[in-house]
């Protein structure tokens, strides 16, 4: 498989919370899932392929419903 050029999904989530701190991140991996808690930013969610339709369903929901509710005491990360 042939490596892609440019930013890494890692480095698209950060860039993204820094210009906008609030913006609800979701990652999806095959095969760097593992790297999620020591690359992805706080109160993000990892989906790992292949998912149901119902995960992605449930990660959006999740991220939509804390930042209405302006959840911020929660520092880490979660998997959905």
């Amino acid at each position: 498989m042939a490596a892609l050029r440019g930013p890494s999904g890692w480095e698209i989530g950060r860039r993204a919370r820094e210009l906008t701190p609030t913006l609800p991140v979701i990652y999806m991996s095959g095969d760097s899932a593992h790297e999620w808690s020591a690359h992805g930013v706080p109160q993000s969610i990892m989906l790992q392929k292949p998912f149901a339709l119902a995960q992605l369903v449930t990660a959006v929901t999740t991220l939509l419903n804390q930042a209405s509710s302006g959840v911020s005491s929660l520092s880490g990360t979660s998997r959905a």
